[in-house]
């Protein structure tokens, strides 16, 4: 069954799934109400209703408006008020989880609940379990902000449950920023900076760690009603989610542009205009599937440079080397295997 992608304008939330609490987080930093909502669909009215929806790309606009605000901790907060949202099923859901493992599965599967933008790639190491988050569209300027929000949700759920987060470690793409302490303040935990991935590192012996609060009872009451809002707010994934799982399903043979295309049942031009509207290109999200899959290889130092050229479609070790180079700015043999 064709899968249709998202765009930013018809895929919808709930308004009490985030952009209330951010809009009230923001009025509190001085933000008036109606500039925020200015030039949205969004009406003062539809804040006080349950059902009141809010187009993706509203939400992307209302984040970039409270981004003025000049308040970083933002992001960082938004995660706790939307972690303990009362009104959200899929909140309620994860604290009464058996364990971190069924938790964050639940978060991944409803996902779309509160993290349209954003998808999820998990790795499982020795002693380490790996969460990738990727963009599943285009997310502009707002993209660190989802990015960090989405962080500390997870964070947040861990230190809520487990008590500590000092054994994470958070791995970000984003330089080191001008004041760190906000990070380190908020998530507790080793973070690095200018690196391939946006992902957390959780070590597996709390993977499986009983959660607190666990009650089976309500975890099936919630996740029922998880499967319920389903039918008003639709698991659809977005264009970059979608090609990027169909290339690396193919790997090592190399999917076409065409048969890209083919797959989602569009025409090459169709594929290549709707890729330009997420400023990017096919030949850049092949080469973003096949650096990951390389570093996630590298990290677990058990592949030779010839062993992992054949795994990414290379016809030899020299033109994967030229690649990584190119990717990330050195040899395949700088990167450190992954350990705690």
């Amino acid at each position: 069954m064709l899968t249709t992608p998202f765009s930013q304008s018809d895929k919808t939330l709930l308004l009490q799934h985030g952009p209330s609490a951010l809009l009230q987080l923001a009025q509190r930093r001085g933000g008036r109400l109606h500039k925020l909502l200015s030039g949205t669909g969004i009406f003062e009215q539809d804040l006080t209703h349950p059902h009141a929806r809010c187009p993706h790309k509203d939400w992307l606009t209302l984040i970039g408006r409270c981004q003025q605000l000049q308040s970083p901790e933002l992001p960082f907060l938004l995660a706790n008020s939307m972690l303990h949202n009362p009104h959200c099923a899929l909140s309620q859901s994860l604290s009464v989880a058996q364990h971190l493992q069924q938790s964050l599965q639940q978060l991944r599967y409803f996902k779309h609940h509160l993290f349209p933008g954003l998808f999820a790639q998990v790795h499982q190491f020795e002693h380490t379990v790996m969460i990738v988050l990727k963009p599943s569209v285009d997310l502009g300027q707002q993209h660190a902000f989802m990015l960090n929000l989405a962080m500390s949700f997870i964070i947040n759920l861990i230190r809520h449950q487990l008590g500590c987060t000092k054994t994470l470690r958070v791995l970000l793409k984003q330089d080191s920023p001008a004041h760190p302490q906000h990070f380190t303040t908020q998530w507790q935990c080793h973070i690095q900076f200018s690196e391939d991935f946006d992902a957390l590192c959780i070590p597996l012996a709390l993977w499986q760690r009983p959660f607190k609060g666990y009650q089976p009872e309500r975890f099936k009451q919630h996740r029922l009603a998880c499967f319920q809002l389903n039918k008003q707010l639709p698991a659809q994934p977005g264009l970059l989610e979608l090609l990027q799982r169909h290339i690396a399903k193919t790997l090592p043979a190399a999917l076409s542009l065409e048969q890209a295309a083919n797959l989602l049942q569009l025409s090459s031009s169709s594929l290549k205009r709707l890729l330009q509207q997420h400023n990017t290109h096919f030949a850049a999200l092949v080469d973003d599937v096949r650096r990951d899959k390389a570093c996630l290889l590298l990290l677990q130092g058990e592949l030779s440079n010839r062993q992992l050229a054949q795994q990414l479609g290379y016809s030899d070790e020299h033109n994967f080397r030229r690649a990584f180079k190119r990717w990330t700015g050195m040899l395949p043999s700088s990167v450190k295997v992954l350990s705690y």
